[in-house]
This record gives C-alpha cells, sequence and structure tokens, in this order.
C-alpha cells in the first residue's frame, strides 16, 4: 500500500498513537483539526516526499514479503489498495499486507520473532493484518507506541483479525517481527478515544493543549471586535500569570548574565580556541571555535562563497 487511502475527516489506525498521545510527531489537536478542516472541505496540507520516504515506500514489499516467508504464510496480499471500515465505530484503516499463518508462535529471539504480550500466537488458518516500518532507531525488543502496537490493535478490530505483526526493518540489517494478539484492555481505550474524538470534531470542542505551540493550533485566531476577557474570574490566572511574568523576568536576567560572563570570557580566550577552569572542585573546558560554512549557488538570493566565522557562543562542557 502506497499512498493514503482512508478518509481524512475519519480516525483511521495509523493515526491512533497521536490520538493518544503516544506520537512525537503529532499531537491530537493536529488530528482534530485535520477533521474539522476536511470535514469543511478544506484539505489537509500534505509534506513532499522525501528521500527517506521514497525508500520506505520502496522497501515496504521486500520487507513484507520477507516477513511473510519467515512466518510462514499462505494466501499473503502486499498489494492492498483499499482502506477498510469498521462495522461500528468510525474508525478505519489501510493495511500493508495480510497473510493466512500455518505456525503456533513463541517468543524466539534468536529467529527474530518475538511476542511482546508474552504466551503464544496461534496464526494455523486465520488471516492477520502485516504491518511494515523502516527505521533508522536502534532495533528494540518491543517497537515504541508509535511504530506499530497500537495501529496493529485498532487494525485488528477494524477486520477483525485474530493477530497480527508488526515488521520492523532496523537500520537497513535486521529485520524483527513482532507478533500480537488481540488486546482487548487496548482495543477498549482505542474504542473510547475514538468516540471522544468524533463528540470533539461534532462540538469542535479541543483537548487540553500539550505545549504553546499546540494551543496555537487550537485557537488559531481572533474573534475581531471582541472585547478583553475578564480573566480575574477564571481559576488559576493570576497563577499563571505570575509565573509567566517572573519567567521572563528571570529569562531576560540570565540573558543578560550570560552575555556579560561570555563577554569577560571571551576577553581572556582571545584568539585561543580552549580554555580550562576549575569551578567547585570539576574541570571545565570552555571553548570558542570557529564555524565553517560551505559555499552555496545562487538561488532566490545572492551566492554565498565559502567562509569561516567565529562561534557567536561558548561551548563549556565538564572534563
Amino acid at each position: 500500500m502506497v499512498g493514503k487511502l482512508t478518509p481524512d475527516d475519519m480516525m483511521s489506525a495509523s493515526r491512533i498513537p497521536a490520538l493518544l498521545g503516544l506520537s512525537p510527531y503529532k499531537t491530537p489537536n493536529e488530528l482534530l483539526k485535520e477533521a474539522i478542516d476536511a470535514a469543511n472541505g478544506i484539505p489537509p496540507s500534505r509534506l513532499s516526499q522525501t528521500e527517506q520516504m521514497r525508500l520506505g515506500d520502496l522497501l515496504e514489499p521486500t520487507i513484507l514479503r520477507e516477513a511473510a516467508y519467515r512466518l510462514d504464510l499462505d494466501d499473503v496480499n502486499v498489494d492492498i489498495n483499499e482502506p477498510y471500515f469498521h462495522p461500528d465505530l468510525p474508525l478505519s484503516c489501510s493495511l500493508d499486507g495480510r497473510g493466512r499463518g500455518s505456525v503456533l508462535f513463541e517468543h524466539n529471539p534468536a529467529m527474530g520473532i518475538y511476542v511482546p504480550q508474552g504466551g503464544v500466537v496461534d496464526t494455523k488458518g486465520r488471516l492477520g493484518c502485516l504491518e511494515a516500518k523502516n527505521t533508522s532507531a536502534a532495533p528494540e525488543d518491543a517497537p515504541a507506541p508509535h511504530r506499530g502496537p497500537w495501529q496493529l490493535q485498532a487494525q485488528m478490530m477494524v477486520t477483525d483479525a485474530s493477530w497480527g505483526a508488526v515488521c520492523v526493518l532496523y537500520r537497513g540489517s535486521e529485520l524483527r517481527l513482532f507478533l500480537y494478539r488481540q488486546d482487548p484492555d487496548m482495543q477498549s481505550q482505542i474504542e473510547d478515544a475514538v468516540h471522544d474524538f468524533e463528540r470533539r470534531k461534532r462540538d469542535i470542542d479541543w483537548y487540553p493543549p500539550l505545549s504553546s505551540d499546540d494551543a496555537n493550533v487550537a485557537w488559531d485566531r481572533v474573534d475581531d471586535g471582541a472585547p478583553a476577557l475578564d480573566l480575574n474570574g477564571v481559576a488559576d490566572a493570576d497563577h499563571w500569570a505570575s509565573i509567566l511574568i517572573a519567567a521572563r523576568d528571570q529569562k531576560r536576567a540570565a540573558e543578560a548574565e550570560i552575555d556579560e560572563a561570555e563577554t569577560m570570557l571571551k576577553e581572556m580566550l582571545g584568539n585561543h580556541e580552549e580554555g580550562q577552569v576549575h569551578v567547585d572542585g570539576s574541570t571545565y573546558y570552555v571553548k570558542w571555535p570557529m564555524r565553517n560554512y560551505k559555499a552555496q549557488p545562487a538561488k532566490t538570493t545572492e551566492a554565498k562563497p565559502a567562509r569561516q566565522v567565529r562561534a557567536k557562543t561558548l561551548t563549556v562542557k565538564e572534563a
């Protein structure tokens, strides 16, 4: 499967980690905004395909076919170009592959077979879902939450598969196959989260923001002409306002101290790249190196020659 097949305004298996706050790449509010926009006819922005993404697409069939061989699967399909939909829940999925098993698997790292749930996974005569992942991360004994296990549980919910495998190629040299059974607890969390997502989409009720940037996603405009909001009646407004004011004052003071300290140390270093100083019984290296910049061809701006520039800030490391 290449490209997105599931509707943009519906929760899909690949989005479940982000929905549960388990993804480093996207927040629940970003998912909600995409769905609300899609429901209003605004298509989501698509990232242009990078080389890494392109290579991932090319490697996917290879990963799946090797996984099918190692798992001794029949009726293998690694060219699925249609989405699947849950019969009752507003949840969809696309599959990288499917296959029918013939083996009872136990945890066997020596063979590259992992059963993170423990016990056995029975694939005999049963169709299972295959999810391919390609990563530069170090090999794991269980894949990270955003690297397949939650997505696979949602896929099994949608397709009613009794088992599935997350097939992860690590650093282009080690393939690990993580086999799973349906997990009622995980699937119950997914079901509750999907229902809550649908309610929030309908009511435009944002999730509590995870960061200042995430708040910008949820409330990305102002109501023109709206009067100033009296926050005095809002619980903890004075508490957070006082923290912000104090923190910004401390930041300004710290920046002034840093500038003064760097100025004095730079004067002491002069043309030397590195110095050594003892502080509270520990030795620190103070570095003020040169930065090398390669020449850049002219694009929308003028060409830039190769150059060396003294670093603006000092590096201080304990010996």
